[in-house]
């Protein structure tokens, strides 16, 4: 993680503790957060339209569940109503696993033990998205504006009906289709992963991320964050 002077919390829908910074280097933009996810907790089916997504497990314990078909119009998404709804597959993520979710697919997850599991994001900028202020595709947009800002980790805020509805319908200004429920993007779950799930990467654009964060520990100029 970036070692940031005044690190920025905030309370997910789930009761998930992001923890986040945003860098800038160059053309690069992305968002990390490191996270505590609680027991049984997780995401519901989403698509990003204007990011890439890493997630790193370094204890495991997390279920990440992916489409194979991509969903590449916001206004369309994995619903019987627009695009029809669609097969996920289950990854059961290992200690110090890697998985990549690149734009347009649906996916989630969910903690699969019975305690707080820590899960690592890495969201990149797409080249097809908008202008956000960050310069990260929108994501830290998106999480301040719906999210619960933590001020004391001692004493959590509550989560509100009206904090997990803002999550759903303010996504799409951020490129984000949310849904309300699983089954409203998933029609069945598989644990038979195809190939093109498994085989997707880009250890390119993971290994400029690790070089920035790592330049900007390092006190380099070069790269910004915040």
């Amino acid at each position: 993680m970036p070692k940031l002077k005044k690190p920025v919390y905030i309370l997910g829908p789930a009761g998930e503790i992001f923890n986040f910074a945003t860098c800038n280097a160059g053309n690069l933009g992305f968002t990390i957060a490191a996270a505590d996810i609680p027991a049984g907790a997780g995401p519901l089916p989403h698509i990003h339209h204007y990011t890439n997504e890493w997630f790193w497990t370094p204890k495991g314990g997390i279920e990440i569940f992916h489409s194979a078909q991509e969903f590449p119009d916001l206004k369309k998404p994995a619903t019987i109503d627009a695009n029809g709804r669609t097969e996920v597959y289950t990854i059961d993520m290992k200690s110090n696993q890697i998985v990549h979710g690149p734009k347009f697919y649906v996916h989630g997850f969910v903690n699969t033990t019975n305690e707080t599991a820590p899960l690592t994001f890495i969201w990149m900028q797409d080249q097809i998205s908008p202008k956000y202020p960050m310069n990260d595709g929108g994501i830290r947009e998106y999480f301040e504006e719906v999210g619960i800002k933590i001020n004391d980790l001692k004493a959590l805020p509550e989560i509100t009906d009206q904090a997990r509805k803002a999550f759903v319908t303010q996504g799409p200004k951020y490129g984000i289709n949310q849904s309300y429920y699983f089954l409203q993007y998933v029609n069945h779950v598989s644990n038979k992963v195809p190939s093109k799930i498994l085989n997707l990467r880009d250890d390119k654009s993971l290994n400029r991320i690790v070089k920035a964060i790592k330049d900007y520990n390092q006190g380099k100029s070069s790269v910004a964050c915040f």
